[in-house]
């Protein structure tokens, strides 16, 4: 067989085909972050010629620009602004904000004046490499909503998408062209940061106590997911990355809630990934036993993650055996343990036994549950992409 470029080597192992050789794709976006200061589609590509990796980019992710701007998760909308100014394109609502800079957090209080009502937050923000890692994610002191007679005022605050950010679409498709796979990612649906309008404890409460909430503020997040999402597929982009965490067992909920809450939304987002001929890849970056076989069931392409014991429950040699044929699989090497705390040496040892696990008739990418640290030597970057070349190989 001769040598693919790493677009044809991934997208082949997407589809569930045998490439020329297992494709490595690490989840850089933490330590490329850190770094080299920049996490856009360009740079991600530039990483991947440098280190040889077979890179899977996020394009539209909140760690560079959202395609929407996101006032639910993060106070400052995203990570650049567009003419109209923060919170100028939302032209229904007048937003009061007072912003208190503390030593080792920041505190957002809003107050939001909308045609249906008010809404109110207050919203604690760690600074970084204080404790929390690189990263953290900010406390809900006060949820923005409190209640289903909050949901009529909550539907003013989804922005429409950025001209910006799905103009310049086309343009990173031609500069990526084969040096990586560049896919659709949108964060603002119910897996990822539209339950931030209730908060972690308040999402999972409601879902006993007033389930009529929480599906609302789900159906509101993922009407401004499919939105935007189209948006993205309207431009040509061919994958779809869909990361799912908030809605996973290791933020709480049982395989039950799973199936009533979330699964249906999932199926949307397929669907329509499906109906403009594009693959799903869905992304848990925690415990996965128990949702695998619903994501096969609603006809999910990929599934991405996959952490191993102990922190989480997948294993690798036994999820092949039983999905391998019917779902391309994404991941399955522990980011913490094996790159963050391990050795180089370790990533060469955790690369081959997984191939020797997952690799048999393609379907399989070599990659990390989550995102490795930026304390991961960079070493141990190059260790997994020889480690690739040397036992990936398809005969």
């Amino acid at each position: 067989m001769s040598e693919m470029t790493p677009r044809e080597r991934l997208m082949t192992a997407l589809r569930g085909g045998q490439p020329d050789r297992v494709p490595c794709s690490p989840h850089i976006i933490r330590w490329i972050r850190h770094h080299w200061g920049c996490t856009c589609p360009d740079h991600q590509a530039k990483l991947a010629d440098d280190y040889g990796l077979d890179l899977l980019i996020q394009y539209g992710a909140y760690t560079w620009q959202s395609v929407s701007n996101d006032y639910i998760y993060a106070p400052g909308g995203g990570y650049s602004f567009n003419a109209y100014a923060l919170y100028g394109d939302l032209p229904d609502v007048s937003v009061e904000l007072r912003v208190e800079n503390r030593p080792k957090h920041v505190l957002t209080y809003r107050t939001f004046h909308t045609p249906a009502g008010e809404l109110r937050d207050v919203i604690q923000w760690a600074r970084p490499d204080l404790g929390y890692g690189d990263g953290p994610n900010p406390h809900r002191v006060e949820p923005l909503v409190k209640s289903t007679a909050d949901l009529q005022a909550l539907r003013f605050l989804f922005p429409p998408p950025r001209k910006d950010v799905l103009a310049d679409i086309p343009l990173a498709l031609e500069r990526i062209g084969d040096r990586a796979v560049v896919m659709a990612t949108d964060c603002t649906h119910p897996g990822c940061w539209a339950m931030e309008a209730l908060g972690p404890e308040a999402m999972l409460t409601a879902s006993i106590r007033e389930p009529a909430l929480l599906k609302g503020v789900c159906r509101l997040g993922m009407d401004q997911h499919l939105r935007n999402l189209r948006a993205m597929l309207d431009r040509k982009m061919d994958v779809v990355w869909g990361s799912w965490f908030q809605a996973g067992a290791s933020t709480g909920w049982s395989p039950a809630a799973f199936r009533e809450f979330f699964l249906p939304l999932i199926k949307e987002a397929v669907d329509l990934a499906h109906e403009y001929g594009a693959l799903y890849v869905y992304q848990d970056d925690g415990k996965m036993k128990h949702t695998l076989p619903c994501l096969v069931e609603i006809g999910v392409d990929a599934i991405s993650g996959l952490q191993p014991p102990d922190v989480g429950d997948v294993v690798l040699r036994e999820v092949k055996q039983q999905f391998g044929r019917r779902v391309a699989l994404v991941g399955g090497l522990d980011p913490v343990y094996t790159f963050d705390m391990g050795t180089p040496d370790a990533v060469r040892g955790a690369v081959r036994q997984a191939i020797e696990d997952a690799a048999e008739g393609g379907g399989y990418i070599l990659g990390t549950a989550e995102a490795i640290a930026p304390e991961t030597p960079a070493e141990s970057l190059r260790a997994a992409s020889e480690a690739a070349r040397q036992f990936g190989g398809y005969r």
